[in-house]
């Protein structure tokens, strides 16, 4: 479902597109100059998926992480509805748990709301746990967040 995709880091003109997304997706979305401090933060990647050439680009869904002493934090991942259900999400996860790999991630953490179902599946078939909760995590609606944690297996 993912054939015709390209992945790749995301540049000050994909800010615009990618906010949109956000705020589709999201019920109390980051600001865009948010966007704009991930983009200029050393220890932040941004990852951007939309179609591939000869196709205008436009970003269809993005993930952000953190690289930090060895530990990847995925801070933010979505796709705008009208691109999903196709396998982005997983293709995105997929690129970004590689990338920080590749840079040194032993473990990787997020936090995601009880009720992201869809979220949740995606993590959980990637072998993301469960190994906490954080009370009142998300101040909109005052919902715990569960901290989840995948852990790359030893090479040997």
């Amino acid at each position: 479902m993912t054939q015709g995709l390209t992945i790749c880091r995301a540049r000050l003109a994909d800010v615009k597109a990618i906010w949109a997304i956000e705020k589709l997706s999201f019920p109390s979305p980051w600001s865009r100059w948010a966007f704009l401090t991930e983009l200029g933060n050393p220890l932040s990647h941004t990852l951007v998926a939309g179609p591939p050439s000869p196709q205008p680009w436009k970003p269809w869904g993005y993930i952000i992480f953190w690289l930090v002493a060895g530990e990847m934090h995925i801070l933010n991942l979505a796709v705008h509805p009208h691109h999903r259900r196709r396998g982005i999400a997983r293709r995105l996860l997929t690129e970004a748990l590689s990338l920080a790999r590749t840079l040194g991630a032993q473990e990787a953490w997020l936090e995601v709301r009880p009720s992201n179902t869809p979220a949740l599946t995606l993590y959980e078939s990637f072998g993301f746990e469960e190994v906490g909760r954080r009370p009142q995590y998300y101040t909109d609606t005052e919902e715990d967040a569960l901290l989840l944690v995948f852990a790359w297996e030893e090479e040997e």
